[in-house]
């Protein structure tokens, strides 16, 4: 009986001895990866990954953060060098025309089953998604894994007041009169025109309405960074603009960027956003919506967590739609954050596979339940009741959601700088528009 029982113990040790040998033997797949609270939901997922699925798979993962300050600038010395030390690089939608050169198209190894062994495709992800993640001729080279977008927050209880009080509505319709030309009755927010916009700024401003609840109307972003232009871009893509022509080419010296231009510039010139906002962004926005300081604003999706907090001064009066509507069109500014397999990488296979398991809808619930934002249509609407905001992105990005084309990134700052110029009233918006086309078509022809 003893050694009958040693001999079991025996093999028990062996057989764990055998497997732990195995699972060391297995090939790690590392991957660039964006460092803060993205990397800490790409960690759950991959712990779940190497615990469960490794053996499997046939190899672990592991993610390289390089720090939020140096990522770029290490990945592209990687891509320059033609290293295989790392499987896949990070990339963003708007970066992918300056990278998707040192990637691998992914469309065949999710079309090879012996590769995809999970079965999975992209039809689970909201479709602008994974649009951002195909090059100018349709070509996929990756899976996004978090989304930002663009919602038109406002006071709730402010604009139930407006749509049902008669004083406060002939008062809009005296200022919008008086300010825009023509007399205008107030709307929905989700009915909204950026005329409507605008009119409903000049009504919260106190320097109009001198009964305002707030001092300002909107917060308007004008912090020189590639994502403050991102922001008009919006208002842009509704007059019939857009960074690049249909033939690729730099496209903003034209009427309709004239239009948005002037849609913004009216914000800072007529004082319906704090004087502060000319060199503020996503922190100071918020700020402001929390104080009771502006009724609106063109602001990222992120913020609602904060604004409408358990703790937050205005919970339960914020709410959100989509950007407005211009004369062709209503459009939800969306970028997505995700990665690709390198070009260099001895293990195309297994970087494939990953990502190919990153598309199944177990790694998106796992990755939202860590704090991540996946842009996968089933996983945000689950968890709608515990976050609004995933919601939102599900129903505005799904409607209206529309992404720069993938060279944007290349020219995103100096583009900021020549608009700054223009709405902050430095040179008139002909001249910006003139200098932006010259310095992008430049900076393009280096690409």
């Amino acid at each position: 009986m003893k050694k009958t029982v040693l001999f079991l113990l025996l093999t028990v040790l062996l057989a764990s001895v055998i497997t732990v040998s195995a699972a060391d033997d297995l090939y790690t797949v590392r991957m660039v990866y964006w460092p803060g609270p993205e990397s800490d939901a790409m960690q759950v997922v991959l712990d779940y990954f190497n615990a469960n699925l490794a053996e499997k798979a046939g190899f672990k993962v592991e993610q390289e953060l390089f720090g939020r300050d140096q990522i770029m600038l290490k990945q592209e010395a990687l891509m320059t060098a033609g290293s295989s030390d790392v499987d896949l690089f990070f990339t963003a939608s708007r970066w992918l025309g300056k990278y998707y050169t040192f990637m691998e198209p992914l469309q065949p190894y999710l079309d090879n089953p012996e590769v995809n062994i999970w079965g999975s495709d992209t039809t689970g992800r909201i479709q602008a998604a994974v649009d951002g993640f195909r090059g100018m001729d349709g070509t996929l080279y990756g899976v996004p894994m978090d989304m930002s977008a663009h919602f038109l927050y406002y006071r709730s209880d402010y604009m139930d007041q407006l749509l049902t009080d008669p004083a406060w509505q002939e008062t809009y319709k005296k200022i919008s009169l008086e300010q825009m030309g023509v007399e205008m009755t107030p709307k929905n927010p989700d009915e909204w025109t950026w005329e409507d916009y605008l009119a409903t700024s000049f009504f919260f401003t106190k320097k109009y309405n001198p009964d305002s609840p707030t001092e300002y109307g909107n917060f308007t972003h004008g912090k020189v960074m590639g994502p403050t232009a991102f922001l008009w871009t919006n208002c842009y893509w509704g007059f019939g603009g857009d960074w690049f022509d249909a033939d690729g080419k730099v496209s903003f010296n034209n009427d309709a960027a004239v239009k948005a231009l002037e849609i913004w510039k009216t914000s800072f010139e007529k004082g319906l956003t704090p004087p502060s906002s000319v060199t503020g962004e996503y922190a100071e926005d918020n700020e402001a919506i929390l104080a009771g300081q502006v009724a609106l604003s063109v602001h990222w999706n992120a913020a609602y967590a904060t604004l409408d907090a358990a703790d937050s001064p205005i919970h339960g009066k914020i709410a959100v739609v989509a950007p407005p509507a211009g004369p062709n069109g209503r459009f939800a500014y969306n970028h997505t954050l995700g990665v690709g397999i390198s070009k260099f990488s001895n293990h195309k296979e297994e970087a494939a596979r990953w990502i190919a398991w990153l598309y199944t809808e177990e790694a998106a619930k796992l990755y939202a339940e860590a704090g991540g934002i996946p842009p996968h249509t089933t996983v945000l609407s689950a968890m709608a009741e515990k976050r609004p905001d995933f919601g939102y992105m599900v129903d505005i990005v799904g409607k209206y959601g529309k992404n720069l084309p993938p060279t944007a990134g290349i020219i995103e700052d100096m583009a900021c700088q020549d608009l700054s110029n223009a709405w902050s009233g430095v040179v008139s918006i002909e001249d910006a528009l003139k200098s932006l086309q010259t310095n992008c078509e430049d900076e393009m022809a280096n690409w």
